[in-house]
């Protein structure tokens, strides 16, 4: 691929002009922005002294930025997640490749920065429990590109047919992975364990099909919700990871593929047949319509409602450190 240099436009999700914060929001916007009033006000005290607040904002809009309050080291994001420790939650049944830097903090998602990170929730496609929130803090931002984009999961909903709609919501959807050494993440990546047997219970636990190929390749299957409510606001939720681990969306970052049954992950809809390329396409432009994206400045953190709003990654140039934490 091309590397990204200061002359080059960087690869983006999608081409949406960048947001200007400094003007005044729309009133259906999904993001809240709250800056530092003071030059050494703490998001480490803001959030428990206004923790009413805090909820309310977060739950009316989905994403809350905050910005100025110099959240620029491993050691004062940890102290920003530490505020949620009854209810952080490591990073299960992995699905990309992220380093632990700190007590439930990772390094964002390590793929090479010439290449963009589709759209997602996070997690939305294992069998445990979902996570309920992302934050993510940039304590450095990209020379070039490099932005989060984020999209309002309710509006995408909105946008899709009512055919597409239908049949989602009628069947879910069937994931399928392919865990092999040299292609994606190993089974002992993915379940941070050696232990074959322990595997296999898992997997018994919690209802996926599984079937191992020679002695190191597993084969994954199992189904999910791909629509669901939102257990405070009641609302429908495109929440699910049928875009983001499809061969459509694979073979359009990485080129055709020989065997598509070999593909590291792919989706279905729930009784095993194919989401057709129209309908993708049909998913590729709802959640373009409903994506915002803005340049990060170091010392940023973002609150994402996970189950009302999904994110990606575009490409960059430059040394780019995004932190994240879940629960």
């Amino acid at each position: 691929m091309k590397e990204v240099t200061e002359t080059y436009e960087v690869k983006r999700v999608f081409n949406n002009i960048l947001e200007d914060l400094s003007m005044p929001r729309k009133e259906d916007d999904f993001l809240f922005i709250k800056k530092a009033n003071e030059e050494d006000e703490k998001l480490v005290d803001w959030i428990p002294n206004n923790r009413i607040e805090f909820d309310e904002k977060l739950s009316r809009y989905g994403a809350i930025l905050f910005r100025g309050f110099k959240v620029n080291t491993v050691s004062k994001f940890e102290q920003i997640s530490d505020l949620f420790k009854s209810e952080t939650r490591e990073y299960l049944f992995r699905s990309s490749p992220r380093f632990t830097v700190g007590k439930n903090v990772y390094t964002s998602t390590s793929y090479p920065k010439e290449s963009v990170i589709n759209m997602h929730s996070e997690a939305s496609y294992t069998p445990y429990q979902d996570v309920q929130c992302a934050i993510f803090c940039c304590t450095n931002p990209a020379a070039v590109g490099g932005e989060t984009p984020i999209a309002d999961n309710r509006k995408i909903l909105s946008f899709l047919s009512e055919s597409t709609k239908n049949k989602f919501l009628e069947k879910g959807v069937r994931y399928k992975r392919n865990l092999r050494k040299n292609a994606g993440l190993s089974w002992e990546e993915v379940f941070q364990t050696s232990d074959k047997n322990e595997v296999e219970a898992e997997c018994i636990r919690t209802n996926m099909d599984f079937k191992w190929e020679g002695e190191n390749d597993l084969e994954l299957t199992w189904n999910k919700k791909a629509i669901w409510e939102h257990p405070k606001t009641k609302e429908l939720l495109w929440f699910n990871h049928s875009y983001f681990f499809n061969k459509f969306t694979f073979e359009k970052e990485f080129g055709s593929f020989s065997d598509i049954s070999q593909l590291p992950y792919n989706s279905f809809y729930g009784d095993g047949t194919e989401i057709s390329d129209v309908e993708m396409e049909e998913i590729t432009k709802a959640y373009e319509k409903s994506t915002i994206q803005f340049s990060w400045k170091k010392g940023d953190v973002l609150f994402l409602d996970n189950l009302r709003c999904s994110h990606g990654r575009n490409a960059y140039d430059g040394k780019r450190k995004i932190l994240a934490s879940l629960f």
